[in-house]
C-alpha cells in the first residue's frame, strides 16, 4: 500500500454506472458488485479521470503538500496598505 493519499469512493453516492471503471487508464478500479473499487492502488497514477467522469461525485481525490527542508521562504506579498 503506499503511503500517499489514494482515491476514495463514496459507495453511498456510487450508482454503479462503471464509467470510472471504464476510463481508467491503467485497470486500478473495478466493479465488485454493484459499486466501483480501487482494486490496485498501486496502478493509480492520480490521473483524476475517474473524478471527472463520476456524475454522482462519488469520487474524491486528496491531494498531500510536501514541504521539502531545502526550500527558501518566499517574499510576503503585503503591502503597506495591508
Amino acid at each position: 500500500m503506499t503511503p500517499y493519499p489514494l482515491p476514495t469512493i463514496d459507495h453511498g453516492r456510487c450508482t454503479g454506472c462503471r464509467r470510472c471503471v471504464e476510463i481508467c487508464p491503467t485497470q486500478a478500479l473495478a466493479q465488485i458488485g454493484e459499486k466501483a473499487q480501487l482494486l490496485h492502488p498501486e496502478l493509480c497514477t492520480y490521473c483524476v479521470a475517474c473524478q471527472d467522469v463520476c456524475p454522482e461525485n462519488a469520487i474524491a481525490l486528496p491531494f498531500l503538500v510536501v514541504f521539502g527542508s531545502n526550500q527558501t521562504a518566499l517574499p510576503s506579498l503585503r503591502t503597506e496598505n495591508d
